[in-house]
């Protein structure tokens, strides 16, 4: 996997930096996929529920893929996790 890649499936880089070069990809409902490291030996990707009255707050979070029990991502396997949490397929 590499960032090319999750921006072709719908990723979009967060407009701050932040030390994990995050990308985010809207699921709707105030929820987003939010992936970190893209490629390297720290990437992880979690969904993140945002506060409905502020979306710069997330109020809560689940890692779903961690590189050190998981591995790198594969592009197959992201497109399962989209098409799974969100209502649009890719």
């Amino acid at each position: 996997m590499n960032v090319l890649i999750a921006i072709a499936l719908g990723f979009e880089p967060i407009p701050h930096f932040t030390i994990g070069d995050v990308h985010t990809y809207n699921l709707g409902r105030d929820r987003q996929l939010s992936f970190s490291n893209i490629g390297t030996a720290n990437e992880f990707l979690h969904i993140t529920q945002l506060d409905k009255h502020n979306l710069k707050v997330i109020t809560d979070i689940i890692c779903i893929h961690n590189y050190d029990y998981d591995g790198l991502m594969t592009t197959t396997k992201l497109e399962n996790i989209i098409n799974a949490l969100s209502s649009k397929i890719i």
